[in-house]
């Protein structure tokens, strides 16, 4: 088994309008040794707070009231300074229906977990967003990482029961309930 990822010196910034859920994920990120853990209610707080934190990683829910996910993926990736608006997120939802992990994916974000979260997954999923350094990518009105599917090694599926490992077979995307999506 590969030794743990230092995570001691991350910063994190945790957007969900629910405070028991905010809880739940600090003290997710607690075990992973991450220390500096910011939270912020909806989109338009987690973007005054990610201007002003500069985090280095972002975890976001989807749905949020006032403003939600799709809200804060459209002014994180229009942020006029690119150290913000290239900030990795990684995106959490009960709603995994594929036009939602798509849409997401469109929005440039670079994981989607479905709720409930799994530590270990989540882990997974911080790890590899450290090591991928995927390079953004501004094309057809789309800014964000290079999609997995056109770096080596192929798309990954991602979505209920998704273990992340690389698969080469498959659509872009099998089920409309949101099941199995590749990246």
């Amino acid at each position: 088994m590969p030794t743990p990822m230092n995570l001691s010196r991350l910063s994190v910034l945790v957007v969900d309008d629910n405070a028991h859920m905010r809880t739940i994920l600090r003290t997710i990120l607690n075990s992973f040794g991450i220390r500096r853990i910011h939270e912020a209610s909806d989109g338009q707080s987690g973007m005054t707070v990610t201007r002003d934190q500069r985090p280095d990683i972002v975890l976001c829910d989807w749905v949020m009231a006032p403003r939600d996910g799709a809200d804060f993926m459209a002014a994180l990736r229009g942020d006029e300074e690119p150290v913000v608006a290239m900030t990795p997120v990684m995106m959490l939802s009960a709603d995994t229906r594929k036009a939602v992990v798509l849409k997401a994916l469109r929005l440039g974000i670079h994981e989607f977990l479905a709720k409930p979260v799994s530590p270990a997954l989540m882990y997974e999923r911080l790890e590899y967003i450290l090591l991928e350094n995927r390079p953004f990518v501004r094309k057809d009105g789309y800014f964000g990482p290079v999609p997995r599917a056109s770096m080596p090694g192929g798309p990954r599926f991602v979505g209920p029961g998704g273990n992340g490992k690389a698969r080469q077979d498959g659509p872009e995307d099998e089920a409309d309930d949101g099941s199995a999506v590749f990246i």
